[in-house]
């Protein structure tokens, strides 16, 4: 009996560990929604545009040589939690999962979110 009662614990611990380490957005493939990263990182400057939820403050992307392209939108109210209405939104050249946004002559770099 006793045999049996650990070997049960045994086989469900690591089962209910696996079930807590989770992160939003983990394993699920995929583009993060405002919620998950928001819960996430609170505080995070994002937007969203077109469906997909953008972040600012990734430090490797302030790193690349990126060409400013096309304007592809501007800011909307409730688009953005940080950004004002009216920001300009333009795509860079050389990638497709960042975003440059444009105000008062300031650009700030967004990365898109998604799972792993």
């Amino acid at each position: 009996m006793r045999l049996i009662s650990v070997t049960l614990m045994l086989l469900f611990i690591p089962l209910i560990l696996t079930a807590c380490t989770g992160s939003p957005g983990q394993n699920e493939g995929g583009y993060l929604s405002k919620k998950q990263v928001l819960k996430l990182s609170p505080d995070a400057d994002i937007f969203e545009y077109k469906g997909k939820v953008y972040k600012s403050g990734v430090g490797w992307i302030e790193e690349k040589e990126l060409t400013k392209g096309e304007q592809i939108g501007k800011i909307s109210e409730e688009m953005a939690n940080k950004l004002p209405t009216g920001a300009k939104v333009f795509a860079p050249k050389e990638r497709k999962d960042i975003l440059i946004v444009e105000d008062n002559g300031k650009e700030k770099r967004y990365l898109l979110q998604v799972g792993e």
